[in-house]
Parts: C-alpha cells; structure tokens; sequence
C-alpha cells in the first residue's frame, strides 16, 4: 500500500534534507534555520496524518528487506502518539533557534546534524523490530554527539565524550544483547514477540537494557546527563532531556511489555531502579547552582518517575491499566515540561550568557511573558492539580498503592513498595521544592548588582521564538484542564502497544480524594523543603562535589587499564621465557623418542625378529654354480689343494643367501618398502 511508504519518509526525509540546511547556511546562518523549521513543520504534518491513522483503528505497517535483515515500521497509538510529540518538539526548538543562534558558530552544522537526529528520532518511535530499533538507536545517539560538542569548550569537549563513551558502551551492550535472544526474536515483528515457554534467558534481555537505560539517563548509567545538559545549546538541551531520554525509556517498554511480560523479579528490578534514579537526581537538582544542570538533574529524577511506572507494568499483571496510563502520560508530560523549561533557560542564557543562579538572581521580574510560562512547567512538573503533571503522578501513586493493597491481600512482604510509596511522595516534594527554589531566584528575588539592567531590559525575544514558548506551555494546561480527553485519551491509545489492562474503574477519578490527598502531601513536603533549603543557605553549609564519573568510573576504567596493561605484560614475559623452556622440551623429547625408537628397534631383534641358529651345512649350490663351477675346472683345472670351483661357487652363494635373508627380515626393509610404496602411490595421485 502506497500510503505505507509514509513510515519510513517521515523517517528519512529528514535526512535527505538536511544538507540542504547545511548548504544555505553556508550564505546566511538563518536560511539553516528556516529549513529546519519547514522540515519540521513538514514532520508534524506526516507524523499527524499517522497518528489520525492510528486513533481510527487503521494503523500503517511498513517492511522492507533494505538491509538484508529486514526493516519493519509500525504506525500504532503509542508509537505515533510519540513520533508527533518528537516532530512538534523539533518545531518549536528550532522556531527558539531563530533567536538563539543569533550569535555564535557553527550554525549550519548544527542545522545539519538536527534534522539527521530528528530522522532517527522519529525512526525509532515508528520501528516494529529489534533490529530495526538498534539501527535508528545507534544513528540517533551519534547524530546527536555534535549537539554536545557544539561549543567546543573544554567543557564541552569532555561532557561529549562522556556523552559518546556511554552511548558507545551501551550501543555494543545491547547489539550484544539482541544477538543473543532466541532465534528470530531479533527480526521478528513486537506484536508477535512473547516470552519463550522454558522462560527467557536473563542475560540476553539485561545486556539489551544496559543500553537503552544509558540513553533513559537511569542510574548508574546516568553521569552524560547532569553534564550534557548545561553545555549543549539550549534548543538542543530540551530535546536531549525531553525526547531523546524518552527513546531508552521506549526500548525499556519494549523488553518489559513483550520479553518479560508479568515477570516480577524483572519488574521489581526496573521499579527498584526508578526510585534509586527518581530520589538521586531530585538530590542533585537541589544541590545545583547552575540553572540548566538543574533542569537536566530534575529530567534525571522524572526519569525515574516514568520507571517507576514501567516496573509497575510487570509487577501488577492484569492490574496495570492505571500504571500504563501514568508511565505514557508522565513521558508525554515530562517532554512537554522540558520542552518549555529549557526554551525558557535559552531565553535567559540568551540575554545575559549566564548560568550560575547568584548571577541570574531577579532576571525574569517584569518579564510576564517568560514567568507565565515558566511557571506553568514549573507547577505542572511539582504535580499541582489542574495541571498535566498532577494527573500522570498521581496515577503512578495510585498503581504503587494498587501493588502494596495486591500483596497485602495475598499475605506477601510489601514493606519495600510501602516505603517506595512513601520516597515518591518526598521526590514528588522534593521536585515542588528545587522547581519554587528557581523560580523565587529567576523571578521573585532582586538582584543587587544588576536588577536595573535586568528591568531594562523589556525585548527578551522576538515575537516568533515567544510565541512557540507560550504554544509548549499550552498542552500542560489543556491536558490538564480536560484530562478524559487527553489524558484517558493517551493511555487508551497506548494500551495495545503496553499490553496492559483497561483500568478497572472508567472514567478514571482523577480529582477523587485519595488523588488530591496525595498531591497535597507531595506539595505539603515540598513547602517545608523549600524553608529548610532557605535556612541551610543562610548558614553557608561548605559545598559538597560529588561526580560519580570523575570519583568512581573514570578511576575504576583507569585501574581496569593497569591491571590490563600488567596482565598484557606479564603474559608477554612469560612468552618469552615460554619459548625456550618448550623449545628444551621438545628437544629432550625428539631425543627420547629416538632413542625409544633404537631400543625398540634392537629389542625386536633381539626377541620376535631375531635370527634362526642353523647347523652349517656343506654349500651344495644351485645349478647356476654348479654350471659354472663345472666350467671352471675343465678351463683351469682342480685347484692345488683339490677343492673344486664347484664348492667355491656353492660357498659364495650360501653366503649372499645368508646375508639377503638378514636384510630381509629386519624392520629397516619393511620401513624402505611402505616408503617405497608410499611413494608410488603419491606419484600415481598425483599423475
């Protein structure tokens, strides 16, 4: 069907173009931007129609044999639902690329490798197969090197080769996954994948984790975050945080929803993980001074948030509606909240080139329009209710407190989700406490060297770039406002493709009271967090830096070097004294072996082949010599001492007859004839 042939030119028509962008920014910077924003402008349009498709129930599929394995596309509710979130994405950063982009370098090279990381993006959100995946998944995350390195600050330059370390290690990990799973997992179609009946091996299905939990930005493989971020531009940070996290989370749904489906260690795994990752990075984000590297630590802890939700997914089997409907609703949610925030933070940077929170004190005062935003994505990511955030949150709590009621009821141990639901509170008033804290900073307090110039200050954008910030900030409220439209709407959407149960209870009671007390709790802890944080920064505790990378794996890989490096040499000195040692042996053994070979000899003869003792009979001849001893005497008569020539001759053959027969019988003869024979039989082969 020809309307098939739209999954994969909404993938790869990005690609193709992309050297247009390159090309006439060449000329002028903005002609690079102005194609991106018709590309992608061109991809919503596509990415819509598909998403249109698959809300009436006729969902496009795509197969192709391009590279030899087999490429399958699939246009289904979830993965259309997110190939248009990622197009809308690209339109509105590069609608804010307009502005951001006014000063700098490499403007064209960014253009270039944009659209080639938005190809894959949506790529992959469309793929049906694990090969598939793995093919825009690798594209995707070293299209996406340059956003890091864009700057080329030693700052930068390290954050991107973390950034490429990780994505490299976890692409070879989970290529050596796929390899590994049954035969004909790796090509087969998602909807046909299940769980083999012996069990799906272990090893196969974690080595595919490890690398798309490191583009998920889960702990431990989370360091390129925190440090990607703040460096990155700002368009091209809400896209790292907002979309490209959200493809490790899409192959984490993949292997839970169809390899381990139901599996409750798997899933008790991936929740365990969430929390770690959800706490970890709230931890960090009200730690930071820098405004971007608090976004990415808090895109770090909503992460964990959405993981939270993906082990639900196995942990409540046939239960799972409500966790389904939170984990796609939070994903959605979180892009939309970075989307804005990061626009936001590039607006910001864009007018005073500063990150650090002291320097960028009182900037956003008399600025509604960048403060209403703001604070939208600001609120909607702490869970205030009439908000998106409030909905997709409290159904995770709900799903938690659904788990612990389930276990509770079968007489099983649920203290560890009971202190989870408990953590997902704090990291719930944890997000509500760093999310006020820059808000009070950027918009609420004065800076006392710089509030004139600040207020001065009134064009922050143009009307274009403002105009997109407003539209990202819009959906929060909408979804919020009518969540049985669009929050019931995604998840109903999503459920074939999760393979999760419709919620027992339809319409879902969003606003019920259970809801609006948990969020009020979450709120409640947030409030008092923001005092205690208050009152410690008045005491000017000494900061604490802690970077897991530079304390623990980058020293780890360098004693792995050593020892390494002590092995390859220890192994090469003992080659060397290997060599003389089996050189001696083998000489002692040849010698040996021939000296075996001579006493074997000696004691045949000696034994089986030794030599008959016969009687010395008088030599009689044949009639050769008897013809011949004959002749002699009659020429030369009989000899002085009357011994005939007869006897002479008969004596001569006896003796040739005695010497033939030992030549006969030894073991050198029968050694010359099979050699002979071999011979003969080599040269008959051979011609």
């Amino acid at each position: 069907m020809l309307e098939s042939w739209l999954l994969p030119l909404a993938a790869f028509l990005p690609l193709l173009l992309s050297p247009l962008a390159y090309a006439l920014g060449k000329k002028h910077w903005k002609n690079a931007i102005w194609v991106m924003v018709g590309v992608s402008a061109l991809e919503v349009t596509l990415t819509g129609w598909i998403l249109f498709r698959a809300i009436t129930g006729t969902a496009l599929h795509f197969q192709s044999s391009l590279t030899g394995l087999g490429v399958l596309m699939c246009g289904d509710g979830f993965r259309a639902l997110y190939a248009f979130i990622a197009a809308f994405m690209w339109l509105i950063t590069s609608l804010v690329s307009l502005d951001y982009f006014g000063h700098g370098e490499n403007r064209g090279r960014y253009a270039l490798f944009t659209l080639m990381t938005l190809g894959m993006t949506v790529g992959l959100f469309l793929s049906d197969s694990f090969v598939t995946t793995f093919l825009f998944f690798e594209c995707m995350s070293l299209m996406s090197y340059p956003w890091v390195a864009h700057e080329e600050t030693p700052g930068a330059l390290r954050a991107a080769q973390t950034y490429l370390y990780i994505a490299v290690i976890g692409g070879l990990c989970t290529l050596m996954g796929i390899a590994l799973l049954p035969e004909g997992m790796a090509t087969a179609s998602y909807d046909t994948l299940a769980a083999p009946e012996g069990g799906m091996p272990l090893l196969p299905v974690i080595l595919v984790l490890v690398g798309f939990a490191a583009k998920a930005g889960a702990f431990p493989l989370h360091i390129w975050l925190p440090k990607a971020h703040p460096v990155a531009p700002a368009p091209a940070s809400a896209l790292l945080s907002g979309m490209l996290t959200k493809t490790g989370v899409f192959g984490m749904l993949v292997i839970t929803c169809r390899l381990m489906q139901g599996n409750a260690a798997w899933g008790d795994l991936i929740f365990r993980l969430g929390v770690i990752t959800m706490l970890l990075g709230a931890v960090l984000a009200i730690l930071s001074g820098n405004l971007k590297r608090t976004l990415a630590c808090s895109s770090l802890s909503q992460i964990g948030f959405i993981m939270v939700g993906v082990g639900l997914l196995s942990l409540l089997p046939g239960e799972n509606g409500l966790a389904a409907f939170g984990t796609v609703g939070h994903m959605v949610n979180h892009s939309l909240f970075k989307l804005t925030l990061f626009s936001c933070a590039g607006a910001i940077y864009l007018n005073t080139h500063e990150l650090d929170l002291k320097k960028l004190q009182g900037y956003g005062r008399n600025k509604p329009l960048l403060m209403i935003p703001f604070a939208i994505a600001a609120l909607g990511i702490s869970g205030v209710p009439l908000l998106s955030g409030y909905l997709s949150k409290s159904l995770l709590h709900e799903g938690i407190l659904e788990l612990v009621h389930h276990l509770e009821h079968h007489g099983e141990n649920a203290f560890i989700y009971q202190l989870s639901e408990k953590l997902f509170l704090l990291a719930g008033g944890m997000t509500f406490c760093y999310m006020t804290r820059l808000f009070i900073i950027l918009f609420v307090k004065k800076n006392p060297d710089k509030q004139a110039e600040y207020d001065a200050e009134k064009k922050f954008l143009n009307p274009l770039p403002l105009i997109a910030i407003l539209a990202a900030a819009v959906p929060v409220v909408v979804i919020g406002i009518l969540p049985h439209v669009f929050e019931t709407g995604m998840g109903m959407l999503s459920l074939p493709f999760l393979r999760a149960a419709e919620p027992v209870h339809l319409p879902v009671p969003y606003f019920s009271l259970e809801n609006l007390k948990g969020a009020a709790i979450s709120l409640g802890i947030g409030g008092l967090l923001v005092w205690l944080v208050s009152f410690l920064q008045k005491k000017k505790l000494p900061k604490v830096h802690f970077d897991l990378e530079d304390m623990v794996y980058r020293p780890l890989l360098a004693l792995l070097c050593k020892v390494g490096g002590f092995l390859a040499s220890l192994a090469d000195r003992l080659t060397d004294c290997a060599v003389p040692l089996f050189r001696g042996l083998g000489r002692t053994f040849a010698r040996a072996c021939d000296g075996l070979m001579d006493s074997t000899a000696w004691l045949a003869r000696k034994t089986v082949l030794s030599p008959k003792k016969e009687s010395q009979p008088v030599p009689v001849g044949n009639r050769l010599t008897y013809a011949l001893g004959t002749a002699a005497d009659r020429l030369r008569g009989v000899k002085e001492d009357g011994v005939s020539y007869v006897s002479e001759f008969a004596a001569l053959y006896e003796e040739f007859a005695k010497d033939r027969r030992k030549v006969t019988r030894s073991m050198s003869f029968g050694l010359m004839l099979f050699c002979l024979g071999l011979l003969v039989t080599l040269i008959y082969l051979l011609y």
